[in-house]
């Protein structure tokens, strides 16, 4: 499970940011990741939770914010590659439906960009 290394990782970096701003606890961090990155949001927090018993950091909040990786086409369209929920398929695993997007402007597939990025975007701590 590749989500145990993640929050290891994450739990590493944390700790010594809040270390070296001596910091008493970690009280949130805001987690970015993108939907690409095959990466299951609730084994990687229960991950954290079970590595930060006994840190500063146990106990601390964490937010997700789950990023979406951007539609380019040979056109020069570039923007967001959201899926809508009215346009999720059941029957296909949810990355599925990222190899069917189509440009906005011409209709030909788009080649997705980032999405598969797993970022600390803040952690807040009290001094």
């Amino acid at each position: 499970m590749h989500e145990y290394s993640l929050a290891c990782e994450i739990f590493e970096n944390v700790i010594s940011i809040a270390h070296t701003n001596k910091a008493l606890a970690v009280n949130s961090i805001t987690l970015e990741i993108g939907r690409l990155t095959h990466v299951n949001p609730d084994q990687l927090l229960f991950c954290f939770d079970v590595l930060s018993q006994d840190s500063i950091a146990e106990g601390a909040k964490i937010n997700v914010n789950f990023i979406s990786p951007c539609g380019e086409c040979e056109c020069g369209y570039r923007g967001d590659a959201e899926i809508s929920d009215n346009a999720r398929c059941k029957d296909y695993p949810p990355l599925y439906e990222y190899t069917r997007l189509a440009c906005p402007v011409c209709g030909k597939l788009l080649q997705l960009v980032g999405g598969n990025d797993l970022i600390i975007h803040t952690i807040d701590i009290e001094i």
